[in-house]
């Protein structure tokens, strides 16, 4: 994996303002350093690499076209890589390298934007074209490898984080509240926003085009979209046999690397069925697992029960709470943006332990997306059931009920709420897992009170549900499309990207294979879930490959002790039960109100952990990123 920068200008560029931009992303790729600049000076790319496929120092980058017209600088992997080449041979294309960088400039080359109809894999790329003058950028297909992008007084930037645009002269830190309030209901900045105003993210599946004008202006083009992934649209059943096979042929396209690779063996099905393909794809597999002392969220038994039935070179690790406040500050900058999924620690620990010994590791991360796999897909087949034979006004009765005598924070209050919700409004409550917004409008005051005004997560769900209404697709496959498009690159993917990246590893999530993708998406949703059991398909799948006790049990999640941490004396209760105090959070929320909420959990009357969370943690990003 890599990390990219690059400016195109109507002014000669600062090479050495660009090698600093370029380095602060040296994490992401610590094996060699290049920058490319254009004879004129205007355009400048830069490249940290992390070698995966050839070595060689001919595949360092950004690369030139033999001829000199062409420039990539590129992170990810084209997993095809080999049957694009072959194609393109056959055309009459000779190449240099065994790289598939090499490749994509090419194939971009051949069949300008529609070579992304070819690629299978995870990218992010820029390559400029010095004929037309013009950049083209893209993006993969789920959002799994990162492009921020901004344009300041003319110029255009982009990087694979947003630290590498912030030393840029005149770079303008205005937060954007809008993408605040994302962060404090969803727990994450919803794509295309950032947490700068002046920042956006390229949304997966998507490119865009720079165009250097004769005038000396860059003229940046809005986000075109090249791909999408229906659900709940010609539906087609697939047997176990299919689904096998698909996930077979994945792994071992996805097991292309000329350094060491192994799996993340959680003991969850995902990650299992990921252990179990690579190995029956015919691979040495080295698997890593994380665990807990509290026993409600240790899986290595169940991670155990797979690493000997196919033999791998297992790996365990236990993480404490004084693991994660070691790991604070560094995370915070490794992030950048407010970030409250708080399984990010045990994450980075997986993947420093696995950095240790593997250079690349398969992932199951995008299958609870796909197939269905989270427990509110069950809720959601009962909300169904129930729409069926509960009047509308006796859910709505039984809401209002909930909510005046159970407490805030309380299961059953927000469960039954939920109820009484019209569709989108219910989707839009089940994504919110931090603060809900009634509760956000108790708390928020100063610029947080007054965006709350006019904006809220329902829009952005109003937005992607506009061709898929859940009255038209039903309910599950209206929550898969907005884990698709809002979960998975703004959460899961982010997750996994920064903490791989802090300690240079490479994560390739096997379920988002191109063809596993569009496999799942044709999938029935009553095939995949009911009211006792999710991810029905898959489970039913893989059952030739995993025991049966590992594959029925309640799904457990990669979940991090913090409910009960934050309850007690440890030491993350002390880092992070005091967030309210802080003068820079009193500019956008209540403390009175903070604490109180604080307290609630701490007595265990009521459940807050995402919302202390939450709030601590835009507290140390305010702090870290207002001020530096």
């Amino acid at each position: 994996m890599c990390g990219i920068v690059g400016v195109v200008s109507g002014a000669p560029v600062d090479r050495g303002i660009v090698e600093q931009m370029r380095d602060r992303l040296a994490h992401r790729g610590p094996d060699h350093a290049g920058l490319w600049r254009s004879m004129d000076g205007h355009v400048c790319l830069g490249h940290r690499r992390l070698s995966i496929i050839d070595l060689d120092a001919r595949s360092n980058q950004p690369m030139c076209s033999e001829d000199g017209r062409l420039v990539v600088t590129f992170n990810g992997e084209i997993y095809n890589y080999r049957s694009v080449r072959a194609r393109l041979e056959r055309t009459g294309v000779r190449f240099r390298t065994s790289s598939d960088t090499e490749v994509l400039l090419e194939a971009y080359r051949e069949w300008g934007a529609e070579a992304l109809d070819e690629l299978s894999g995870m990218f992010a790329f820029a390559i400029w074209d010095t004929d037309t003058r013009r950049l083209f950028c893209a993006r993969d297909r789920a959002g799994e490898k990162p492009l921020y992008y901004a344009v300041v007084n003319g110029t255009f930037l982009f990087a694979s984080e947003i630290k590498g645009l912030l030393d840029w002269p005149g770079f303008p830190r205005r937060v954007d509240y809008d993408a605040l309030i994302d962060f404090l209901t969803l727990g994450f900045v919803a794509d295309p926003k950032s947490i700068w105003r002046d920042v956006r993210k390229l949304p997966p599946a998507h490119f865009l085009t720079v165009d250097l004008t004769d005038q000396g202006a860059a003229m940046t083009s809005m986000p075109r979209r090249y791909w999408s992934l229906p659900f709940g649209v010609n539906s087609q059943p697939a047997n176990g046999e299919e689904i096998r096979d698909t996930l077979l042929r994945a792994a071992n396209e996805m097991a292309i690397a000329d350094v060491p690779l192994g799996t993340f063996l959680s003991g969850g099905v995902d990650s299992s069925s990921v252990t179990a393909a690579l190995s029956l794809a015919g691979h040495p597999v080295r698997s890593f697992t994380i665990g807990f002392d509290a026993a409600a969220y240790d899986e290595r038994p169940w991670a155990r029960q797979v690493a000997d039935r196919y033999e791998t070179a297992h790996t365990e690790r236990t993480v404490q709470p004084s693991d994660v406040v070691s790991v604070l500050d560094r995370l915070m900058w490794h992030y950048d943006e407010p970030f409250n999924d708080y399984s990010c620690f045990p994450t980075y620990y997986l993947c420093r332990e696995a950095r240790h010994s593997i250079t690349v590791a398969l992932s199951g991360d995008g299958a609870d997306e796909l197939f269905a796999g989270y427990r509110k897909y069950q809720r959601l087949v009962r909300r169904s059931e129930l729409g069926l034979m509960l009047p509308v006004g006796v859910a709505r009765t039984a809401a209002a009920v909930a909510r005046r005598t159970l407490p805030e924070g309380h299961h059953w209050r927000r469960t039954l709420s939920q109820y009484g919700l019209h569709a989108s409004q219910m989707l839009t409550d089940m994504l919110c897992i931090g603060f809900t917004l009634p509760l956000l409008r108790t708390v928020a005051r100063g610029p947080l009170a007054e965006a709350l005004h006019h904006y809220d997560p329902h829009q952005l769900v109003d937005q992607i549900l506009a061709r898929a209404a859940p009255g038209d697709v039903g309910l599950v496959d209206a929550m898969r499309r907005l884990d698709f498009a809002l979960t998975l690159p703004g959460d899961m993917l982010v997750k996994v990207d920064r903490a791989s990246m802090a300690v240079s590893l490479e994560v390739r999530p096997l379920f988002l294979h191109r063809e596993v993708m569009e496999l799942a998406a044709r999938l029935p949703a009553d095939v995949l879930v009911d009211r006792r059991s999710a991810k029905r398909a898959l489970k039913a799948a893989v059952r030739p490959w995993l025991p049966d006790a590992l594959l029925d049990r309640p799904k457990q999640g990669f979940a991090l002790p913090l409910p009960e941490w934050l309850k007690g004396d440890s030491a993350v209760a002390s880092a992070m039960r005091r967030p309210g105090e802080s003068p820079l959070i009193s500019e956008l929320m209540d403390p009175a109100r903070l604490s109180e909420l604080t307290e609630a959990h701490a007595r265990g009357t009521a459940n807050f952990t995402s919302v202390v969370h939450a709030t601590f943690i835009l507290d140390q990003w305010l702090k870290h990123w207002m001020s530096n």
